[in-house]
């Protein structure tokens, strides 16, 4: 795999991103949220009195986990099959570029896209928030950008897989939008009845964590925000007991930089011997 040609690659894909409306507008809708969110700590916290900066952070963590999962999953599942469908694909391929430099080419450009939205609504939203209410923790706030582009990392890994396995965009758009339910909202419920129903041990439990990259994104998030282990969670708590902070940090980051490459590989291996027609 050439570098200068999968730049190539990742680079028309950053283009093609940033000139489809529906990204623009996902972006835009992010930035919006972002801002308001902001607005609502800071109302919040003058009649509370706590930090507007670190509050508005914590605010944050929430739109991530559950914004930008979606965002990912249909950017990623849109991002093969729809050139499969409309034969650009094939067009592209004709090119002297090989299976790989397209596949991992248009990955990185999406990606890309993704966290130049991400930085902009962030970014924006950090200093409005840090010109009215002043300084906070402003390393935790920027650990949480790095983590949303990670954990976007892994669910447009988990897109671009669908993508590969289903081929035609509705299939494909409705796998995304059932993968993001089951991500964001069953998951958690499906292993608060395992854990009751089974009497589940927390190494078990934790072990259930590890399946979901948004439940490993949200430990790394509380554990950047707080040094309070009870607001973690019985997977937080048993983690901090057995790997200590720094060994379930280095655990979680470690599982999510997994659920990237594993999937990816994965949709590697199909694109290379699947047919573009």
């Amino acid at each position: 795999m050439r570098l200068r040609e999968t730049g190539l690659v990742a680079a028309r894909e950053v283009r093609d991103a940033l000139r489809a409306r529906w990204f623009v507008a996902a972006a835009a809708s992010f930035l919006v949220m972002s801002l308001g969110l902001s607005m609502l700590g800071l109302a919040g916290a003058e009649r509370s009195g706590l930090a507007g900066f670190d509050r508005t952070t914590a605010s944050l963590l929430n739109l991530a986990l559950v914004f930008v999962p979606l965002l990912t999953l249909a950017l990623g599942g849109l991002g093969l099959s729809g050139e499969i469908e409309d034969g650009s694909l094939g067009m592209l391929l004709a090119q002297p570029v090989t299976r790989s430099e397209a596949y991992f080419g248009k990955y990185l450009g999406l990606l890309a896209a993704i966290a130049a939205a991400i930085a902009t609504g962030f970014g924006a939203t950090g200093v409005v928030v840090s010109v009215v209410a002043g300084g906070g923790n402003v390393r935790a706030f920027l650990g949480l950008v790095a983590l949303t582009v990670l954990l976007a990392g892994a669910t447009l890994g988990l897109g671009t897989l669908l993508s590969v396995a289903l081929r035609g965009r509705a299939k494909v758009i409705g796998a995304a939008f059932s993968l993001w339910l089951v991500l964001v909202y069953v998951s958690d419920f499906g292993t608060i009845g395992l854990a009751i129903a089974r009497h589940l041990e927390p190494v078990q439990i934790f072990i259930l964590a590890l399946l979901n990259p948004l439940h490993e994104a949200r430990v790394l998030g509380v554990l950047a925000l707080t040094d309070r282990v009870e607001v973690l969670g019985p997977v937080g708590i048993f983690g901090i007991e057995c790997f200590g902070a720094g060994g379930l940090v280095f655990v979680l980051a470690a599982a999510l930089v997994a659920w990237t490459a594993l999937p990816l590989a994965a949709g590697y291996a199909l694109f290379r011997k699947a047919p573009l027609t």
